[in-house]
């Protein structure tokens, strides 16, 4: 993967920033996660191995909470946190033979296909967590699926019975 561009900042003495490489004064910034500064584009090349796993993270974790913030607009706007539309959504998540498209969701409940595609990722991301979870803890030895969906249970990631928590903003 090449290295992120990077973007210029205004390098004013009050503001000045420090080259992550030479310690030198910096106005270029990665610009995917904007939080390490660099002199020049070759002290940026020489940084990246090792700046690579740490701006992955970081930009991970903004699409996370991005991701976190829209599911919870979505939420607010349809006033999905019910008890009434929690269990309408497990309801429909859970039962029948034929998988959820995001129009359909997106008919049933009103919105825009784009919001309902926003709601639906959420819950798939909750369900992989939860599939991760139950597998690292029958390879830790926490022992039968009863034990291990109990221990699953206390994470609040449950899409079977979309439990009220997993609305709140």
């Amino acid at each position: 993967m090449a290295s992120p561009v990077y973007s210029t900042a205004a390098d004013s003495t009050a503001n000045a920033k420090k080259c992550n490489v030479c310690d030198k004064g910096a106005s270029k910034k990665c610009s995917r996660c904007s939080n390490v500064w660099y002199c020049s584009v070759e002290c940026q090349k020489h940084d990246w191995k090792k700046h690579k796993p740490v701006c992955n993270s970081e930009y991970k974790m903004h699409q996370y909470e991005l991701h976190k913030k829209a599911f919870d607009a979505v939420i607010k706007k349809y006033n999905l946190q019910t008890e009434e539309k929690s269990t309408e959504i497990a309801e429909l998540l859970t039962t029948g033979t034929e998988k959820v498209t995001a129009p359909d969701f997106a008919k049933k409940f009103g919105m825009d296909v784009e919001e309902a595609v926003v709601f639906l990722e959420w819950i798939k991301t909750g369900v992989k967590f939860k599939e991760e979870t139950i597998d690292t803890a029958k390879r830790a030895g926490f022992g039968s699926g009863a034990t291990v969906s109990r221990f699953v249970g206390n994470v609040n990631v449950n899409v079977c019975h979309v439990p009220i928590n997993l609305f709140a903003p």
